[in-house]
């Protein structure tokens, strides 16, 4: 055969090929989009467990009891009126229900035996 003939062929077969891989092959992969990234994390508590799934401890939120009052000079009516659930406190607990810590409300300083 002669060089122009042979040079003809491997082109038009490099084309051909070319053509046909974009008909017949599957479609090219392409990277994921990335997760989107929570900004804030809710619940109303957190349990912390072992490899055995035994509770740990818990974190959680303990609402105080009874409504608050606005006071007097605060409300045109001339009285005080309840305007909201008291502001509750943040427990951290063991694994027996004991406290360990908390935060917020009103605090009280637990003797040592309570502990």
């Amino acid at each position: 055969m002669n060089k122009t003939l042979t040079l003809a062929l491997g082109l038009g077969a490099g084309l051909l090929g070319g053509m046909l891989t974009r008909y017949i092959a599957p479609p090219a992969a392409h990277a994921q989009d990335q997760a989107v990234v929570s900004k804030e994390v809710r619940a109303q508590s957190f349990t912390l467990v072992d490899q055995f799934n035994h509770t740990a401890g818990t974190f959680d939120y303990e609402p105080l009891s009874g409504p608050r009052a606005i006071p007097e000079n605060l409300f045109p009516g001339g009285r005080g009126v309840p305007d909201r659930v008291r502001p509750g406190r943040i427990v951290l607990r063991d694994s027996n229900g004991r406290e360990i810590w908390s935060a917020g409300g009103n605090a009280r300083i637990q003797p040592v035996t309570e502990r």
